[in-house]
């Protein structure tokens, strides 16, 4: 089922999960990496869709290096890249909330304590502390 989004509007994307933690980004290794804001309640960066073949390139309003505003899965997580580096994300609804999957794999989040940063993962295991990210879509 497809999820409702109007590109080029501003999201906040809030993981579904109570803590009401929005997608936010924190330097690392010269990289803007994703990850759940720290605080529970701050929604985090604003997002935007824009189509790109049979989904959308993802852009944060907010980065720490001029142009390095899109997402793209990496094997280290998602990080922040210029925008012709964006992968394409095909959002998908479920019954816990909007997926986002690229080439085959969906966002996760670490959902044990500390920071929770976001990957991608085709499957999750039991206990080894990620969980799908299921969000819900907020007007910016």
């Amino acid at each position: 089922m497809a999820v409702d989004i109007s590109p080029e509007s501003g999201y906040h994307l809030i993981i579904n999960d109570g803590s009401g933690r929005g997608i936010s980004r924190e330097p690392y290794m010269n990289w803007d990496y994703c990850l759940l804001a720290n605080d529970y309640g701050n929604k985090g960066y604003p997002v935007v869709f824009h189509t790109k073949g049979s989904g959308f390139s993802i852009e944060m309003t907010s980065s720490n290096w001029g142009g390095y505003r899109y997402l793209q899965a990496v094997t280290t997580g998602v990080k922040l890249v210029q925008e012709g580096d964006a992968h394409v994300w095909e959002a998908e609804s479920r019954d816990k909330g909007a997926v986002f999957k690229t080439f085959g794999a969906y966002m996760v989040y670490g959902s044990e304590t500390g920071k929770s940063w976001i990957a991608v993962a085709a499957s999750i295991l039991p206990n080894l502390g990620r969980d799908f990210a299921f969000w819900k879509l907020e007007k910016a």
